[in-house]
């Protein structure tokens, strides 16, 4: 075991290793992180970026007072690991350096969920231990799985694929205050290549589809039991040619021959896995909300395209929209009355913030496209600003009380 500790730890030997391209959106804050006592959980889709982040944070533990020989990271889905309890590693830990219990150690674990019973480890360990725990996952069940064991103990953290500020990093393109137009083009790759780190540095469609392969396998056929993995597929493709719509599950059911209620459950195993969420109706009404048909938006543009290919630009502008707005955990919902609709509503009943998505170069605020957002003014006359989210046009328009700002999405997407 001593071995293989090793080769996970390589600063105990003074060596260097490798912590891929800086994620400052979870790292910025880490002395902080640091200093609570909280165990600090991070929860993601597979392969999102968690390892790599996880291997910054120890980057700057070392920078901080913890010595070396005081920071443990274990990938707890080895097989030489996975069989062992946190407790049983951090055991193994101390004996290894003969720390004093009185010093506080700092562990890191990922694929917590892959421990023996991890849940009950970690509350023991936190409870009796000298120690600051961060921990991975990839599905947001291992935090239900729990069953309030950690309650007040921990902080979550999801990781989201990447924005479009850091894949612009990732790219290595510099662009300077008055080329915008560089923006738009490398807009174009990002609603067609999404943000799983390895596609973007090195994009391929193979890699996509092992990954989707990977978390319907792992992720949600072996953790629910799923008896038709061939129904979840499809229904993962079809979700993927409805982005931006109305979705009913009757319809749904009916196509792939499940019930109505598999088909939410495959929807919430989806949503659990970081692949979708899903986005009510914006209404005063608590029963339409609950009730209303949803809308189902994907975390990651290149799933779209790997299923349904490069076209439907419009529909992907729309997702980066709402990712957007999930990664800025900005409450939203849709609204619409009949067939007219406005994208996303965000705010209060009282100051409403209505965006609309019009991936377009030309428009007419009196045309039929805008039929939702007129109406919508008509419902609440007191709004003071609308969103239009564009391809490239940039303008400024008053109605009444009421301002219409047009921006570019590129421009939308860095705020």
């Amino acid at each position: 075991m001593e071995e293989i500790y090793y080769a996970f730890n390589p600063w105990w030997s003074g060596k260097e290793f490798e912590s891929g391209i800086p994620r400052e959106l979870y790292t910025r804050n880490f002395a902080q992180v640091l200093k609570r006592k909280q165990i600090e959980i991070i929860v993601g889709s597979r392969r999102v970026g968690k390892t790599t982040i996880i291997k910054q944070m120890i980057k700057k533990t070392l920078k901080s007072k913890y010595p070396a020989k005081q920071i443990l990271y274990l990938a707890l889905d080895h097989p030489q690991l996975s069989n062992e309890p946190i407790s049983g590693h951090l055991r193994n830990f101390r004996k290894l350096f003969m720390h004093d219990r009185r010093k506080k150690l700092v562990l890191f674990l990922d694929e917590v969920q892959e421990s023996p019973n991890w849940a009950q480890e970690l509350k023991s360990v936190y409870d009796m231990e000298n120690v600051k725990i961060f921990c991975t996952g990839s599905t947001a069940a291992l935090i239900k799985m729990q069953g309030g064991k950690l309650t007040g103990r921990q902080i979550v953290t999801v990781v989201y694929p990447l924005n479009f500020r850091e894949f612009v990093d990732f790219k290595g393109v510099e662009i300077g205050m008055d080329e915008g137009y560089k923006y738009e083009k490398i807009l174009d790759e990002y609603l067609a290549v999404g943000g799983y780190p390895e596609n973007v540095l090195k994009r391929s469609n193979e890699y996509l589809l092992n990954l989707l392969e990977d978390i319907i396998a792992r992720d949600l056929t072996r953790l629910y039991g799923i008896r038709k993995p061939a129904a979840l597929k499809d229904m993962f493709l079809i979700l993927a040619s409805q982005i931006g719509s109305r979705t009913s599950f009757n319809k749904l059911s009916n196509v792939l021959g499940i019930s109505v209620d598999t088909a939410k459950e495959y929807a919430g195993y989806f949503e659990a896995a970081f692949l979708i969420k899903p986005m009510e109706k914006w209404s005063m009404s608590h029963n339409d909300r609950i009730y209303a048909q949803k809308k189902i938006y994907f975390l990651d543009t290149g799933f779209k395209t790997l299923l349904t290919g490069r076209g439907d630009i419009g529909a992907k502008a729309e997702n980066a929209v709402f990712a957007h707005l999930l990664r800025k955990k900005e409450m939203c919902g849709y609204f619409a009355e009949g067939e007219r609709e406005v994208d996303f509503i965000t705010g209060s009943v009282k100051s409403p913030l209505p965006i609309e998505v019009k991936y377009d170069s030309d428009f007419d605020l009196d045309g039929r496209k805008f039929d939702g957002m007129r109406l919508f003014l008509k419902r609440y006359p007191k709004t003071k600003k609308i969103i239009i989210v564009s391809r490239d046009k940039e303008a400024e328009e008053r109605r009444g009380q009421t301002v219409i700002k047009i921006i570019p999405l590129w421009k939308y997407l860095l705020i």
